[in-house]
């Protein structure tokens, strides 16, 4: 399959301004002139506008659980490959940085590139490689560069192509395309001549995949999954716009008064002045206001569309909606969020695991590399875990193991960040008082029946006196 050109340049676009809040929505060039709008109030309104970003908020709720902790990497330790963890990029970014950065521009766009490239020249020594940093980068590509590609029957990529801009030396911007194969590479300018080429070893093209969500690999272009936020916040962004407008024109009271004929034809009707009418009508100076229908409607047509922005998240529950809602519903909401999170987390981990494997397939090395993506994202109510937890004690089953586990499980929800160590200590601490409160019940029993048998043994004596 081979596309010439990038059909969702448009969306890329609407998403990006909308997550940054710049570009259409910076100045007004988001908004829409009304048809019986003059050219004066339609620019006037754009200077007045202003953006309610509900974007951003609503995909960093979808990535930053992921990254709350730096990410478990395992690996076989090496000078050169700890040199690339650290700099992995000749920009002097981590590589928990830069899985940080990238999953944010892969959840607003569903997709995101990364091209692990190594330099021209290697040092004849793993010294040389370290001090000059001659060892693999990556690449990072927005799919909005993207402009061809091949892929064969099972979704692998046979050929990928996409665009960069550089500015030469009188600060012109130019176009630069770059073209991989399974076994080459290819540098053309703006005009498409070819200025470098060269082959390489792989056997596969150096392109990672990684996915905003679940998606076919052979799906280079994925339909972006905020699109229908992003399109929902510009409504929002358009209306914010026309109410501003109403508030600024029409807020402030008009005073009325009668016409006695005199000096009429100097009067503006406006905000700030008045209103004449014939003195024969016999009314008395007023002031009167604009119907605030309007703007209740607008208001009203906002906060339904802000609602629905975060219900179609699936994390309504989390941030911006605010419901009240029986146990079982929260935990439904809680799964469907958590199941959110964890699909992601495993896309980033999918792309972390190929950019190990191209980098060892560079340097034909072998780090033995795991990572470890969270798949657990907790969300605890403190009070309502220590009511549990009291309970269940309070049912008294007689469980000492329960007891400790329960004491394990009021740890977690009240001492969420506490180190392991401290956690482990306490731990057996609690299994400690409670064998020793087993201890002490055993004695007491055995103390009032050894008191009991001492009470019948005397009366017996008695009896028999």
């Amino acid at each position: 399959m081979a596309i010439l050109t990038n059909m969702r340049n448009s969306e890329y676009e609407l998403l990006h301004d909308a997550y940054y809040g710049t570009g259409m929505f910076a100045a007004g060039g988001a908004l829409q002139k009304h048809p019986r709008e003059s050219s004066a109030n339609y620019t006037f309104r754009q200077q007045l506008s202003y953006f309610l970003n509900h974007t951003a908020p609503i995909i960093n709720a979808c990535v930053d659980p992921i990254f709350k902790d730096t990410i478990s990497r395992d690996y076989n330790e090496s000078e050169l490959f700890e040199t690339f963890l650290n700099d992995v990029d000749r920009l002097g970014t981590t590589l928990q940085e830069f899985m940080r950065y990238n999953a944010t521009q892969a959840k607003i766009y569903s997709v995101m590139y990364i091209l692990v490239d190594n330099v021209s020249e290697i040092g004849e020594t793993v010294a040389d490689q370290v001090n000059n940093r001659q060892l693999p980068y990556l690449v990072a590509i927005e799919p909005k560069s993207v402009y061809k590609w091949l892929t064969n029957d099972i979704g692998e990529l046979d050929f990928f192509a996409y665009s960069t801009t550089v500015f030469d030396d009188e600060g012109q911007a130019k176009a630069q395309y770059h073209e991989w194969t399974r076994t080459s590479w290819t540098l053309k300018n703006d005009e498409k001549k070819v200025i470098a080429t060269g082959d390489h070893n792989l056997g596969r093209v150096p392109i990672v995949q990684w996915f905003g969500r679940s998606s076919r690999k052979n799906d280079i272009l994925p339909p972006p999954e905020y699109l229908t936020q992003a399109k929902t916040n510009h409504q929002v962004y358009h209306l914010c716009s026309l109410l501003t407008q109403i508030l600024n024109m029409q807020t402030f009271n008009t005073l009325t008064l009668p016409d006695n004929g005199q000096g009429v034809d100097d009067i503006t009707l406006g905000t700030n002045n008045v209103l004449l009418y014939p003195a024969e009508s016999s009314h008395a100076p007023a002031f009167i206001a604009p119907d605030r229908g309007p703007a209740e409607i607008i208001m009203a047509v906002i906060k339904m569309l802000v609602d629905d922005m975060y219900r179609l998240s699936g994390i309504n529950s989390v941030i911006g909606v605010q419901e009240a809602k029986s146990g079982v519903a929260k935990q439904w909401d809680f799964e469907r969020t958590n199941q959110r999170l964890a699909d992601f987390s495993v896309q980033c981990e999918s792309a972390e695991n190929d950019i190990i494997e191209l980098f060892e397939l560079w340097t034909g090395t072998n780090v033995n590399y795991k990572c470890d993506y969270p798949r657990e994202f907790k969300i605890n109510d403190i009070a309502d875990s220590l009511a549990q937890s009291q309970a269940v004690l309070d049912l008294g089953l007689g469980s000492n193991t329960l007891k400790v586990e329960t004491g394990k499980k009021v740890l977690d929800s009240y001492l969420p960040n506490i180190e392991p160590e401290t956690f482990d200590e306490i731990v057996a601490e609690i299994e400690e008082s409670v064998q020793r409160q087993e201890q002490d019940e055993t004695y007491h029993n055995d103390e009032v029946e050894g008191g009991a048998e001492d009470e019948n043994a005397k009366g017996d004596k008695q009896g028999d006196r």
